[in-house]
């Protein structure tokens, strides 16, 4: 019960995580190499470095409560 109680919380955290990144890796490459006329924004990156820091809680989170297993 306990596995299936941390992956409610770990694996919406690992997609988090994941998305975090991807969003930052992205907005990063599209100022850096210039590959179309408008790079994305800079919002972007504030938007990848908040959903990396909520996942990075929720992963705590389960840790906490139902221990690394």
């Amino acid at each position: 019960m306990r596995g299936v109680l941390g992956a409610l919380l770990g694996v919406p955290a690992t997609i988090l995580v994941a998305g975090g990144l991807g969003l930052i890796g992205v907005t990063l490459y599209s100022r850096i190499a210039r590959t179309r006329r408008e790079p994305i924004r800079w919002a972007h990156l504030g938007l990848g470095f908040v959903l990396f820091v909520i996942g990075s809680l929720l992963i705590e989170l389960e840790i906490v409560l139902f221990g690394a297993t």
